[in-house]
């Protein structure tokens, strides 16, 4: 995959779906302007909301918003990326925050790394004020980073879209582990670096409450990743 400007300082894009968020919205958006680097463009889309999520929005000035029909933080996200303009690509959820640094360290190892189509950092959970410990999370994941991988811990080349698509909004739930499973497939290298970047916070209305709908779409992604192996082992070599 070919890399983007040489320049240390690229543009990055940073994308942020929201739904009725506006409880931790502000919080989201702090925590991407405390970034100590620049240059960045933050891009809000808007899916549906019937809070004050646009209104927060809108009172950022460097905030490009865009405002659509309720259709899943997929169409969200690739709306996010049909409008954006940087060679670079992050990802923030309107209920999380980045540990100051993130962009800084992260584009470092990315342009270190011409080869890799994105570079993945650490992230930590935190329990939201009053909120109790869920059962789909063990005590001990809030004590200490973790390596599983989340989308915001992600920055990516914006030519990687190009190359495996954007987010399927046929997905309501594990859309970006679909996209992971169709970069591993791909064979484009990935960056991980030991950082933690992300603080990712436990509250009542985080989607992975909903376990059985989680559990369901993963075995549907898989049966899909089965299948696409099968179709690329199928066609003779020099296909396309």
């Amino acid at each position: 995959m070919k890399n983007g400007s040489a320049s240390a300082f690229q543009l990055i894009s940073v994308i942020v779906p929201v739904h009725n968020g506006e409880k931790f919205l502000g919080d989201a958006l702090t925590s991407i302007f405390a970034q100590d680097y620049r240059p960045i463009e933050v891009i809000v889309v808007d899916d549906g909301s019937t809070d004050s999520s646009g209104a927060i929005a809108r009172s950022y000035p460097e905030v490009r918003y865009f405002h659509e029909e309720r259709q899943g933080s997929a169409v969200a996200r690739n709306t996010g990326i049909d409008n954006s303009r940087g060679e670079l690509i992050a990802f923030l959820d309107a209920d999380d925050r980045w540990f100051p640094n993130n962009l800084s360290i992260q584009t470092a190892h990315i342009m270190k790394h011409p080869e890799v189509g994105y570079v993945c950092g650490r992230m930590k959970n935190y329990l939201d004020p009053g909120m109790t410990c869920p059962a789909w999370i063990e005590p001990d994941e809030l004590l200490q980073a973790s390596d599983a991988i989340q989308l915001g811990t992600v920055l990516a080349r914006h030519s990687l879209f190009d190359a495996v698509g954007k987010f399927n909004p046929t997905y309501l739930q594990g859309q970006d582990l679909e996209w992971f499973l169709r970069v591993k497939e791909s064979g484009i290298p990935v960056g991980n670096i030991t950082d933690t970047v992300l603080l990712r916070r436990i509250h009542d209305n985080n989607i992975s409450h909903n376990q059985n709908g989680s559990i369901q779409a993963r075995l549907r992604m898989l049966k899909e990743s089965i299948e696409r192996k099968r179709g690329a082992a199928a066609r003779p070599v020099g296909a396309h």
